[in-house]
């Protein structure tokens, strides 16, 4: 995953470049900085990127392909999902372990979040899991889906609030974990959700990526969907991200595409391409100036923003 100056005189050489060597699976930002980012890839390898000048800053080995990353800026800590079911804590600084959980899943971890300064998991087991870190004591957890879970998020506004969809069993759970109880669950009829985000205004509605190309919004107090789009690309949307200010949504998945939207009127007012494959996750930069997406191509690509304020 390197590319090296040599110099034949002396036979010393220095690196160029580095990338990925097989799909990413997962970018994230802190809360503030837009300076870096961290991907984590299926070849093991978790690395931190510097977006001054797009070289790697940091590259940390993981034992198994990696599938989850998040950034806790409170800590200072990149936290990561891993295949074999761990979760593991990094400094940002020094690159180091700073705590680890070694099964915090029966089978891969497939997603990762932060509420109310708990770490909450989400598994191939079915299961959505919150921990007390770093002391990785297990707080709650509770069978969220019949198959592996696709996405969990900590509610904005109230984070004992879990959301949570199954990438098999059509539904979107929300949980009260103050409560210890389900309170709500979303189900769909046709296709799969494939992507979830929250917005910031209105009511704060779940928005989902569906696997037939539909964008779909829901209250949590109401059963059905309150808004339905169809995406111009008409295929599963795998990624999905609402803009620091709430004003955007960008999207793409399977047809390797890029798109953004205006919320308030869901005008499309952007489409690129750069992507060889499927596109896995997206996230905009702290500043908005940037969009960051990363794919099954082993693919980061970086879009500058203009239609920021």
């Amino acid at each position: 995953g390197s590319m090296c100056i040599l110099d034949t005189t002396s036979l010393k050489y220095k690196i160029a470049g580095e990338s990925h060597m097989a799909g990413i699976n997962d970018i994230a930002f802190g809360k503030k900085d837009s300076s870096y980012c961290c991907t984590i890839s299926e070849d093991r390898l978790l690395r931190v990127w510097n977006l001054g000048n797009y070289h790697v800053q940091r590259t940390i080995k993981g034992q198994c392909a990696g599938r989850r990353c998040l950034i806790d800026s409170v800590r200072g800590e990149i936290i990561s999902g891993w295949s074999n079911g761990a979760v593991r804590a990094f400094s940002i600084d020094t690159g180091r372990e700073s705590w680890s959980i070694a099964k915090a899943h029966k089978g891969a971890i497939t997603c990762l979040d932060i509420g109310q300064g708990n770490l909450l998991t989400g598994g191939e087991d079915g299961s959505v899991r919150i921990w007390s870190t770093p002391s990785c004591r297990l707080v709650t957890q509770y069978q969220a889906h019949q198959g592996a879970v696709g996405e969990v998020l900590a509610d904005i506004s109230q984070p004992h609030l879990v959301h949570s969809f199954g990438l098999s069993d059509r539904a979107i759970s929300t949980y009260n974990a103050k409560k210890d109880q389900k309170i709500i669950a979303h189900m769909i009829q046709n296709g799969g959700f494939c992507s979830m985000t929250q917005r910031i205004d209105s009511e704060e509605e779940l928005v989902t990526g569906l696997s037939h190309g539909y964008i779909l919004f829901w209250d949590c107090d109401e059963k059905n969907p309150v808004g339905k789009v169809l995406d111009s690309g008409r295929s599963a949307i795998t990624a999905l991200a609402l803009s620091p200010d709430g004003k955007y949504l960008a999207l793409s998945g399977a047809d390797y595409r890029l798109r953004v939207y205006e919320v308030k009127t869901m005008k499309l007012v952007a489409r690129c391409g750069g992507h060889g494959g499927r596109v896995n996750r997206l996230r905009f930069s702290p500043d908005q100036r940037q969009i960051v997406s990363v794919g099954a191509d082993a693919a980061v690509c970086v879009w500058n923003f203009y239609l920021s304020p």
